[in-house]
């Protein structure tokens, strides 16, 4: 469940936005909760603070060692995209800001 809100829905809606957004110079999706934090800096990783950090309130965590994996991280945005049925043109060219 986590996953689908935290990351999927996140994925999605950039996705469906992109179009929208691409055109748009010095367009931005931003996630609020690290951009409203003043105690947030960049680079850092905040997750919950339950129980294998599956849920719970907003904390600094550590990042795994396979988030740093470019093939972990494409493998994710694959997924991502089989999963939500929405498609980044990733590698086309985009509109200069």
């Amino acid at each position: 469940m986590q996953f689908g809100t935290n990351h999927l829905g996140h994925f999605a809606l950039t996705g469906l936005l992109l179009d929208l957004l691409l055109p748009v110079p010095g367009s931005r999706v931003v996630t609020v909760r690290a951009a409203t934090d003043p105690s947030v800096l960049g680079g850092q990783y905040h997750g919950p603070d339950g129980l294998a950090e599956r849920r719970g309130h907003p904390r600094l965590v550590t990042s795994s060692a396979d988030s740093y994996d470019s093939t972990v991280q494409q493998r994710l945005w694959a997924v991502s995209e089989d999963l939500t049925g929405v498609r980044f043109p990733v590698g086309r060219a985009t509109v200069a800001a």
